[in-house]
């Protein structure tokens, strides 16, 4: 059995920024064109500080691409829904109300914590006078 890969071959910048400038950026093709497994491939991207490097600048090439397309669409041709997505994607503007989001009344009531019964009576005593005690309250 072949040893693990521990990085990414020789060669592997210029082979995945290329793919990233044709549109065919994918983990699975990556790791077929490179000749390691997709586990392996993950692994490696994941845990190995060049690698993982590579394979970010290789998406930002490919996410550049991307939104200088949708920028031509939006300006050149009209584009309003591609407008729209670059908007959303780099400036944080929808026109979509958030969902949940304030806009109600909201109401707190603060009560205080429960007396127990002795406290309770004392209270009403101190309010009411030891001799107009409320209804269903004895004197102790």
């Amino acid at each position: 059995m072949a040893r693990p890969f521990e990085k990414l071959p020789a060669g592997a910048k210029a082979h995945l920024e290329s793919m990233a400038a044709n549109g065919l950026l994918s983990e699975s093709a990556a790791a077929t064109a490179l000749g390691m497994p997709l586990d392996q491939f993950r692994r490696v991207i994941t845990e190995h500080g060049p690698s993982k490097e590579v394979w970010q600048t290789a998406q930002a090439i490919e996410r550049d691409q991307l939104l200088a397309a949708l920028y031509d669409r939006a300006v050149n041709g009209g584009d309003t829904k591609a407008a729209q997505t670059l908007l959303a994607v780099r400036h944080g503007m929808s026109e979509k109300q958030p969902k949940g989001a304030g806009g109600g009344v909201s109401v707190t009531f603060n009560l205080p914590p429960a007396l127990d019964p002795a406290e309770y009576l004392r209270a009403v005593r101190v309010q009411h006078g030891a001799d107009d005690a409320p209804m269903g309250l004895t004197h102790e």
